[in-house]
């Protein structure tokens, strides 16, 4: 009579793989943003950014929709002209991706700090810090801004996102194939005899 001895697992045998850390920092990071999210939104006005959009304007509607469900979300341009259906006076929270340099006019933001109940923003124009009750300054963050101006448009887009208590759609990343390593780190098929 033979007996098998069960193989005690190793320490590398409970290792994480890659996929499983990437989506617990996911999860992580959906938490600490849902504490981030500004109570009783109703209706959400975004003024697009005229350098470049990280997302298009139903991608934005998708993302805003996820975090604030059953909200009315409305757009404009930094000029002030309405893309889509026109937003009503009062607004529960608007979030600005003006960025500095883009052509607005002088007190637009005070116009529309009059209009909202919590404003989101970049750190771009006038008293923009003092008017917003949140900021994305990027002078504050330029370590940590790429140096494409595209990019640049798209981290600082997802940070004033991210103000406003929304989880950006995340990019997928091409990681190792483990089909090859997993086949070889099982143990072998006993036969019975």
């Amino acid at each position: 009579m033979m007996v098998q001895m069960k193989k005690v697992p190793s320490q590398d045998e409970f290792a994480v793989d890659q996929e499983t850390i990437l989506s617990l920092s996911h999860l992580s990071e959906q938490e600490k943003l849902a504490s981030t999210r500004v109570p009783g939104v109703r209706t959400v006005l975004i003024v697009m950014s005229s350098r470049g959009q990280a997302f298009d304007r139903d991608a934005v509607r998708h993302q805003v929709l996820m975090a604030y469900p059953e909200v009315a979300v409305f757009f404009k341009n930094t000029s002030g002209k309405a893309l889509g259906a026109e937003a009503p006076e009062q607004i529960d929270l608007l979030i600005d991706f003006t960025g500095p340099g883009q052509r607005q006019g002088l007190f637009y933001a005070v116009k529309l700090r009059r209009r909202v109940r919590v404003a989101i923003g970049r750190n771009a124009g006038l008293f923009r810090k003092q008017l917003y009750d949140r900021v994305f300054d990027e002078k504050a963050n330029i370590a940590k801004l790429p140096s494409d101006l595209l990019e640049r448009e798209r981290f600082v887009q997802r940070e004033v996102l991210r103000l406003a208590g929304i989880v950006s759609v995340q990019q997928g990343e091409i990681l190792r194939d483990h089909s090859y390593s997993i086949a070889l780190s099982l143990p072998p098929l006993a036969v019975k005899n």
